[in-house]
């Protein structure tokens, strides 16, 4: 039994394994790709193909949609709130009220950071956002090649 427990075992670690490193290559390729893009990219904003900005309901539609289909955030709360809540009280109150003091944390900094962005957009343009473009590039170009050598 014990033969037949670790002939197991050992199966399963070799499929998780080669899972890994195929999920492992396929994320270098795309940063590879992403990289390479950055790269040969003019610099530029892409607005909407008739060059206006899109209407503030679709940009609002569609950060509510990335955030909704965003994994990292739900696994960041289901991960790092609950160890805050006190088991001797109802769980859903402190949870909220946890979130509540997340959602206005964020709110500062990402306040923050789009000041920073407002005031740096009339220094990325032309060739301040090709070499934006070509410096992301490489580094995504060298963090693709750091993962597809990156052995466990």
């Amino acid at each position: 039994m014990v033969v037949m427990v670790a002939a197991a075992l050992q199966a399963v670690t070799g499929i998780v394994s080669t899972l890994f490193d195929i999920i492992k290559y396929i994320g270098a390729a795309y940063l590879l790709y992403l990289g390479i893009r950055y790269l040969l990219s003019h610099g530029g904003i892409k607005l909407k193909d008739d060059g206006r900005r899109l209407p503030d309901w679709q940009q609002v539609t569609a950060g509510f949609l990335t955030v909704w289909s965003n994994p990292k955030a739900l696994l960041f709360f289901g991960a790092f709130i609950p160890q805050f809540v006190d088991p001797h009280y109802t769980a859903w109150p402190q949870v909220i009220f946890l979130g509540l003091i997340e959602i206005g944390a964020a709110f500062i900094t990402d306040s923050g950071y789009i000041a920073l962005s407002v005031g740096a957009r009339s220094l990325l343009t032309g060739g301040g956002l090709v070499w934006v473009n070509r410096v992301a590039g490489v580094i995504l170009i060298g963090a693709s090649i750091w993962l597809a050598t990156l052995h466990r």
